[in-house]
């Protein structure tokens, strides 16, 4: 029989800015499948111009991306006991977001989901009561039972943008016609590159 037992796990998270009374913006960067926060994180250096604080969480699990080579990677889920780590990450982004001080929290507020990040983040804002006034999905796909318009709807609350690159390996013609049609809320932005980071693109997300 399979059983369950709740135990404590100690996050890791990085952070680029100051947060202050002048910040502007929180973002909160969630990365895709094998990647580890901090280098992650380091994509968006230019979008430190003294009034955004960005935050990159890391995934909970840790795995050895080829065996017998040292590099490591994380992942937000796979599909063994999914639902137990689907609650886990939500409570973590939860606890995460709550952690900075309420007047911080006046800031306006953008989520960005990239690639696997972006099952992440439609699964924990879908069930997050907290304030979000930008939603970005980049080049992913929102958590399976979620891909419906009347879940999708539930994101009306934030402007909200997909955003992929016209060369992603991912991503083809076929994909982005589905999206458009399941997320007649999003704003849909593309951009001349692979399944990459476009930082420049996201300096005129508003």
């Amino acid at each position: 029989m399979s059983h369950h037992i709740t135990v404590s796990k100690t996050a890791r998270y990085y952070t680029l800015g100051t947060l202050s009374d002048q910040t502007e913006e929180i973002w909160f960067v969630i990365h895709g499948w094998a990647q580890l926060a901090e280098q992650y994180l380091s994509g968006f250096t230019s979008l430190d111009n003294g009034k955004r604080f960005i935050i990159a969480p890391e995934a909970l699990n840790r795995f050895y991306v080829k065996v017998g080579r040292p590099e490591v990677g994380a992942t937000w889920m796979t599909r063994e006991d999914r639902d137990s780590e689907m609650a886990d990450y939500v409570a973590y982004l939860n606890k995460l977001y709550d952690s900075f001080p309420p007047a911080a929290q006046k800031a306006k507020i953008v989520v960005l989901g990239f690639s696997q990040g972006v099952a992440t983040v439609s699964r924990w804002i879908y069930q997050n009561p907290r304030k979000v006034d930008t939603l970005i999905f980049y080049a992913g796909e929102p958590g399976n039972e979620l891909q419906n318009t009347e879940s999708m709807a539930s994101f009306d609350k934030a402007k909200n943008y997909f955003i992929w690159g016209t060369e992603d390996q991912f991503i083809n013609e076929l994909n982005i016609q589905k999206y458009k049609d399941m997320l007649s809320n999003f704003e849909f932005i593309s951009f001349e590159g692979k399944h990459e980071i476009n930082v420049e693109v996201l300096i005129d997300i508003k």
